[in-house]
């Protein structure tokens, strides 16, 4: 009994390490962090940019080189919609290139990264701004 708690608390601690190494940098967001906001035209929309917390090696790195944003939408609700991906280190001169938000006429949320242009088509989950079932 002894022997299985303690594999699980090195099981749990390695789990822990290696999440503190991929992940952190970007999974806690608040206005501790938050860089400026973006809003839509209509209102409707808008895009917190937030800085990466150096947290683990790689974020580190990534914000000594410039890289240190990431872009999170929301409705006008404050409803979390989408986010970049958890690997994703926007640089400033990068994050103000292009920023399109979903209308009434297309339903795409695009943003430039540094890996090219990323986004979200909210088609089949917004329509005129609300949510439908999808079929």
């Amino acid at each position: 009994m002894k022997k299985s708690i303690k594999w699980i608390k090195i099981i749990g601690l390695f789990a822990f390490f290696y999440w503190l190494c991929l992940f952190s940098s970007s999974s806690f967001y608040g206005n501790f962090n938050l860089y400026t906001t973006i809003k839509s035209e209509d209102g409707d929309y808008y895009a917190n940019i937030y800085k990466h917390l150096p947290t683990s090696p790689i974020s580190i790195m990534q914000i000594l080189g410039g890289n240190k944003y990431f872009i999170v939408l929301y409705n006008k609700k404050g409803e979390e919609l989408w986010r970049v991906s958890y690997f994703e280190y926007i640089s400033e001169q990068v994050m103000y290139e292009m920023i399109s938000f979903p209308d009434k006429t297309n339903n795409d949320f695009i943003c430039a990264t540094n890996h090219g242009l990323e986004g979200h088509d909210f088609s089949t989950t917004i329509r005129n701004h609300k949510v439908v079932s999808i079929k």
